[in-house]
Formats: C-alpha cells, sequence, structure tokens
C-alpha cells in the first residue's frame, strides 16, 4: 500500500515537470487547473501533517498509546511533502525548452528593435517571441556590443535586478491560458563581457 500511495503522489506531483518537455501543456487552462490543485495539495498535507503531530504530541502527554491515525497522518504528510520536493529538485535539473512558437522567425534585427514587436497581439503571439530561438541561438561568443548590434539596447528597468543578469529584453505578454504577466529575456555576462547563459523568465 506504501509503495502505490508513492507511485501516486509521483505521478500526480510529476506532472508538474510535463511543460519541461511540452512547454505548450503549460500554457493550457487544463495546467492552469493542475496548478491551483497543487496549492490547495500542499495546503491540505501540511495541515494534516500539523493535526497528526499534535495528536502524537498529546498522546505522549497524557502517556497514552499514540492512535494509529495520528502516525498514518503524519506518514502520508511527510510522504506527500518530500515527493513533492524530489519532483521539484528533479526540475530544477532538467533545462527548460523555450515556449511553443519561438522558432516561427528568423531574427531579423530591424523588426526586433521595433517598440511595437513585444506589443499584445491577439490571438496570436509577439514578433520578439516568433523569434526567440534564432535570437537565443545567436548569442554564445557575443560581447555587450555584439548583442545589442543584435537585439538593441538592454532596457532600463529594475526588473530581476536581483539575479544579477547584465541585459534583459521584454518579449511580449507570458504564454499561458490567462495572460497576467509578460515575459522577458534575461542575459548573463562574464568576467569578459561575453555571453555566459540566458533564461527566459516571466514577472
Amino acid at each position: 500500500m506504501r509503495l502505490t500511495a508513492v507511485l501516486l503522489l509521483l505521478l500526480y506531483f510529476g506532472i508538474f515537470l510535463v511543460p519541461k518537455v511540452s512547454p505548450w501543456c503549460g500554457e493550457s487552462a487544463f495546467f492552469f487547473a493542475y496548478e491551483l490543485s497543487l496549492f490547495l495539495t500542499l495546503a491540505i498535507l501540511a495541515l494534516v501533517g500539523v493535526w497528526g503531530t499534535i495528536g502524537i504530541a498529546r498522546s505522549r502527554m497524557r502517556r497514552e498509546q499514540v492512535p494509529s491515525r495520528h502516525r498514518f497522518l503524519v506518514f502520508y504528510s511527510a510522504l506527500g511533502l518530500i515527493c513533492f520536493g524530489l519532483v521539484i529538485a528533479l526540475g530544477q535539473m532538467i533545462p527548460r525548452p523555450l515556449p511553443s512558437g519561438s522558432d516561427q522567425l528568423k531574427l531579423d534585427t530591424s523588426l526586433w528593435i521595433r517598440p511595437e514587436s513585444s506589443d499584445f497581439v491577439k490571438g496570436d503571439i509577439t514578433p520578439r517571441q516568433k523569434m526567440l530561438g534564432d535570437a537565443v541561438a545567436a548569442l554564445p561568443g557575443k560581447t555587450r556590443s555584439e548583442i545589442e548590434a543584435l537585439l538593441g539596447p538592454s532596457l532600463e528597468t529594475p526588473y530581476f535586478a536581483s539575479t544579477g543578469r547584465d541585459m534583459i529584453y521584454i518579449l511580449g505578454p507570458e504564454r499561458s491560458a490567462f495572460v497576467i504577466d509578460s515575459d522577458w529575456l534575461l542575459i548573463w555576462l562574464d568576467d569578459n563581457g561575453r555571453f555566459l547563459r540566458y533564461t527566459i523568465a516571466t514577472d
């Protein structure tokens, strides 16, 4: 029974990793609903664990036999939280692919640097989002000035400053079923001022 519980928990929490393989899944209404259920599940697991722990502590203070249901609650609460932690750790090791649609266009600097290239497009993604794949493929080996020749000047904004990023570009509205935030291209340079790495972040 315990093995079955572990497998079911890993399967449930493992859904969280699906967008790592298929980015379009992370943009679906189903995944949004799953994320909401995830918060609820974690809250329930935490509450169940606290309830079971209080029950065990109370029984021991009264020098009574600890009811098996309290041990059961604590065990499965801890098991669920550990499974979630393992999935999150695994997710950190899996490289995040570019969002779907990132390879629809070749990089066109004249189009990329236009102010409207990151503006909302009804029923579609922005030109920058469509050129993203080609843009990041051109970054390795480039200096700051060479990157700016391709993508224009980095924005002057406090967004994601705490990450230590060196350059930042807005891509457009986030690609999800419910658009709330924006997608950004963050770029880090090495000590010699050359491209080191990038990530796509959502504010």
